[in-house]
């Protein structure tokens, strides 16, 4: 019997701690409204206070700043424009490199369509395209016509004096 009465009081316990938990639970619910209607009410003056504030730490935390002297600043700006010459420098190298390949290239294709004429008579572009000319048509390459065959031609823009 003496368990059992042990067992009864830890869950008479266990029971009694429990309600305290709700009625602390309903008192903080109670209590939140009116916090929250008490904070509403001073935000409205606190607002001017608070930029206030904020710009007094602003100033002071700007006095905390450790400003570079004049030859700090002049090294930092030498650097800044080296590197900027150096690397500028560079990509133009790269640029007159490229250009004078293209250009390379080019002149050699045109050496090789001179001695297809000098050999034929004529060149063969489609070797030298590898047939990309092939769905172009002589038709599209031509002026377009009017309705009675001529050329068409741009109208003429009527002057008008005043």
């Amino acid at each position: 019997m003496a368990k059992n009465d042990k067992d009864l009081s830890f869950e008479a316990q266990k029971a009694q701690e429990a309600k305290e938990a709700r009625k602390k639970l309903k008192a903080a619910e109670k209590a939140k409204p009116e916090k929250e209607k008490e904070k509403k009410a001073a935000t409205g003056k606190k607002k001017g206070k608070k930029f206030l504030r904020w710009f007094r730490d602003f100033r002071g935390e700007t006095k905390k700043i450790v400003w570079p002297d004049f030859k700090t600043v002049m090294k930092g700006t030498g650097i800044v424009i080296m590197t900027v010459i150096i690397i500028g420098s560079m990509v133009w190298i790269v640029d007159w490199m490229l250009t004078n390949a293209i250009a390379f290239a080019r002149t050699a294709a045109q050496g090789s369509v001179t001695e297809q004429i000098e050999e034929s008579g004529e060149p063969n572009f489609d070797d030298l395209l590898g047939g990309l000319l092939d769905n172009v048509t002589s038709d599209e390459a031509e002026e377009p016509e009017d309705e009675a065959g001529e050329e068409a031609t741009e109208p003429e823009e009527e002057t008008t004096e005043e």
